[in-house]
């Protein structure tokens, strides 16, 4: 039955082929040469200039509009911060198919006063499975991090640990380049805060991914494309800059195209130096006992990031590329810690203890990437692509203690703790991806891809139990803990997308296979191999399917409808049977028995275009299952704090996201995000410690919005201004305070454009804070944590080199019909 539907579509198609026309097309920027993808196509009849057939672009740029009965055509194509482009072009027996190879579109500009007013670049496009936004014009983000350039983007939130979410669900997947270029869940907060922001090209955020890419991440996946431009010669630039706060930044690249050779070279440095600091007040109901702290800590850290890659276009039609990236560096901590214990209501603490902490880490990263790409067609190709990346940390924690009593005349207590942790990472990749557009309204996509990851991380301690500063240190037999982690995944994938008329169908289905080995030994299974536990070895086999309808309303209105299945396997740290002490007032561990939870995610969309404005509203619907959750619990022998992970129960999020894009008056453009969403996760009952705990779950209404307003001054002055406010929050066994935050930014250019003043404040309020409210039947606590606050950043970048996009090469072309400004179309067939 499948086969004589798909042969039954072949015909139909074929048949239409036959009796009518088409046009097909690549749209590029006229100034970077760069693709467009996700324009608006419309085809108009140049007589009655009646809508008939409209179309968005992939991501290659392409369009093609079918089954076009002979006639007489215009080609209109628009995309807010651009000029409108519009071609002719007939439909005709003897030339049934029109083929723009390059439509040039140039950025809007308005000339006011005898002073050129330029547009900048779309800082958001609105596209077909995702949301892009080009962070190359939020002026808060110069001399930044990656980190930073993600709290910039609606919907992702950054706290001060480093750690991402999407939509409120941590469950998100970070990418570099389509790639996950070696980020894991334990190292992309500390590579994220070193991947320097003026490397970045755009972020794509992708809510719901089709088979074609990973189904790890339920809440989707965050890309980060770095630049690359291609233009003919050379380009580059040079900056410098710094802030209150005593951090700097100095960087450089190149970029070069030359025949068919072409390549970049980026070379960054970054010294960052920030405070940050935290409070907390936590009651232990079972004891009427109180414990509390407050402090600040120093963060200094220095690291170096290069990354390079050079192409050979062998053929037209054959490119062989190789690529690499590393970041080395370092950082440092301190800070002292007084933790205040008593009875509740007591007007006087029973004791203190007063902890003073130190801590530094070295980090290196390297990451290497062939890639071997064969376009049968611009559209019909063949691409193998297969990475490396090596991922090591060795850092070193000082813990040094004295405890003080006061209800009992007991000596001073003194103790020290060196704990140094050596993490070691490595990972292979292998893709191949396979498309072939069979006809103008049939295309097949196919693939398969191999990850290998191994993981090996031993932690020491050494301790003093009689000195301050540790001059008679032994090790901790205790504390010791080897844990290894490795996993092996294979998954393959197909989509099939046709278009039938205004309807767009793309099905695919994707199955991954993965298997998962950890072991975590103690001193003595170290030392003796006959004492160590059976590995925890666990495998899995799944089947993810995803389908996406679109439909063209109008010439400028579409409505898709998506379903994706994904998951969230659970990562290293929350396997890890060991018992960190690091907090004091908490004690944390993982749980070697977790399993992955399965997301259904259900979504509906709605784009409407104006010449200057754009609306898309996003309804989403998804459930999920054995939910891992960061647990809390006061343990029934020894009455400490303790944290695990556990799959507990089911969740269901849901919610409606609004993105408007407004162009005022040629010079201001207003981009309003928001996003309310509905959050409940089920009552649950845990068996731990010999107790059974209930778990009441929760649900909670919440929701968030953000405003950028970016004003183009005469002059080359541009001004932008961010809000953005986050109301309250549900977390586990409690909620999250809402909070507001505002960075204000001044960009001026001198020399023609090619000296770039930047001038930026973040947190301009100094009002960004997590203040987190949790509870149990055994425990209250109200935690609050900062980062460094309100901070002036100045960035001084110049630019040299060509700085135009390469020219398309011209075609002579004996039709009646040819192209203007940037490219041609061919002769018709």
């Amino acid at each position: 039955m499948k086969k004589l539907i798909i042969l039954s579509l072949l015909i139909l198609s074929a048949a239409l082929c036959h009796a009518q026309g088409s046009v097909r097309g690549k749209i590029v920027d006229t100034a970077t040469g760069e693709s467009m993808p996700y324009v608006n196509i419309a085809v108009y009849n140049s007589s009655t200039q009646k809508f008939i057939k409209g179309a968005i672009t992939d991501e290659k740029g392409l369009f093609s509009i079918s089954s076009l009965p002979y006639g007489s055509y215009t080609v209109k194509v628009t995309c807010i911060g651009y000029t409108e482009v519009n071609k002719n072009f007939t439909v005709e027996e003897q030339h049934r198919h029109a083929n723009f190879k390059k439509l040039g579109i140039s950025e809007d500009s308005q000339t006011l006063a005898e002073v050129t007013v330029t547009a900048q670049r779309p800082a958001m496009r609105l596209e077909v499975d995702r949301k892009s936004y080009d962070v190359t014009q939020d002026i808060s983000n110069a001399g930044g991090a990656a980190s930073d350039v993600l709290e910039n983007i609606p919907s992702v939130e950054v706290d001060t640990d480093g750690n991402i979410s999407l939509r409120g669900n941590t469950s998100v997947e970070v990418w570099i380049n389509g790639k996950a270029s070696g980020l894991t869940s334990d190292n992309r907060a500390e590579i994220l805060q070193q991947l320097p922001a003026e490397s970045i090209d755009r972020i794509e955020v992708i809510d719901n991914p089709s088979a074609k890419y990973s189904a790890e991440g339920s809440a989707g996946i965050i890309n980060i494309v770095l630049k690359k431009n291609r233009t003919a010669g050379y380009y580059g630039s040079v900056q410098a800059g710094g802030n209150t706060n005593g951090s700097a930044n100095a960087s450089g690249n190149i970029n070069f195209n030359i025949g068919r050779w072409e390549g970049y070279v980026n070379v960054g440095y970054r010294h960052r130096s920030n405070e940050g600091g935290s409070r907390s007040y936590q009651e232990y109901l079972n004891t009427n006992q109180y414990q509390s702290y407050e402090t600040e800590n120093d963060r200094m850290g220095n690291n170096l990031f290069a990354r390079a890659g050079i192409t050979y276009n062998a053929t037209d039609k054959d490119a062989f590329s190789l690529s690499g990236m590393t970041m080395i560096g370092g950082r440092h901590n301190g800070g002292t810690t007084p933790y205040h214990y008593g009875t509740i209501g007591a007007p006087t603490d029973s004791y203190m203890m007063l902890r003073r902490s130190s801590g530094s880490s070295d980090m290196r990263m390297f990451y290497g990437e062939f890639n071997y790409r064969h376009n049968f067609t611009d559209r019909h190709y063949l691409d193998f692509t297969v990475d490396f990346n090596k991922w090591s940390m060795d850092q070193g924690n000082i813990y040094q203690d004295s405890t003080t009593y006061f209800d009992e005349p007991l000596p001073t207590e003194y103790d020290y703790q060196n704990r140094p942790m050596y993490m070691r990472n490595r990972s292979w990749e292998v893709k191949l991806d396979y498309e072939n557009p069979i006809t103008d309204n049939i295309t097949l996509q196919a693939g398969y891809q191999s990850n290998f990851s191994r993981e090996n991380s031993p932690q020491e301690s050494y301790i003093d139990e009689t000195s301050w500063d540790g001059a008679n240190q032994t090790e901790d037999t205790e504390y010791y803990n080897r844990f290894i982690y490795n996993m092996d995944l294979h998954a393959l994938y197909a989509t099939a997308s046709v278009k039938l008329g205004k309807l767009g169908v793309m099905a695919g289905l994707r199955g991954e296979y993965w298997k998962v080995n950890t072991e975590s030994y103690n001193y003595e299974q170290e030392h003796d191999p006959s004492k160590r536990d059976k590995p925890f070895k666990n495998d899995f086999f799944q089947l993810f399917p995803s389908v996406f309808l679109s439909y063209q309303l109008t010439e400028t209105q579409q409505l898709q409808l998506n379903y994706t299945r994904r998951l969230r396997r659970p990562w290293g740290g929350q396997l890890n049977s060991f018992r960190n002490t690091r907090d004091a007032s908490m004690t944390s561990f993982g749980n070697p028995e977790l399993t992955p939870e399965y997301s259904n995610s259900f979504s509906l969309n709605y784009l409407k275009t104006w010449p200057e404005h754009s609306l898309l509203v996003s309804a989403y619907y998804r459930p999920t299952s054995d939910v891992i959750q960061r647990i809390n619990y006061q343990s029934s022998t020894d009455n400490m704090m303790y944290q695990t992970y556990m799959n507990v129960a089911k969740s269901l999020s849901t919610g409606l996201e609004l993105v408007l894009k407004n162009q005022l008056f040629k010079i201001l453009t207003l981009t309003t995000t928001a996003n309310a969403y509905y959050y409940k996760l089920n009552g649950f009952t845990y068996d731990i410690d010999g107790q059974t705990i209930n778990g009441e779950g929760n649900n909670n209404f919440t929701w968030n919005a953000r405003m950028q307003a970016s004003l183009m001054l005469p002059y080359d002055i541009s001004v932008q201004l961010t809000g953005r406010y986050r109301s309250r929050q549900v977390i586990t066994q409690g909620y999250r305070k809402g909070n507001f935050s505002m960075n204000l930014g001044l960009r001026k250019t001198f020399l023609d454009r090619k000296l770039t003043l930047a001038v930026n404040c973040r947190d301009l309020l100094n009002t960004r804070k997590f203040e987190n409210f949790t509870s149990s039947d055994t425990f209250t606590r109200h935690q609050t944590n900062w980062g460094s606050g309100r901070s002036m950043n100045f960035t001084l970048t110049y630019s040299f080199g060509n700085m135009k996009a390469k020219a398309p090469k011209k075609k002579v072309n004996n039709s009646a019909n040819m192209s203007g400004e940037g490219g041609g179309m061919e002769g018709m067939e």
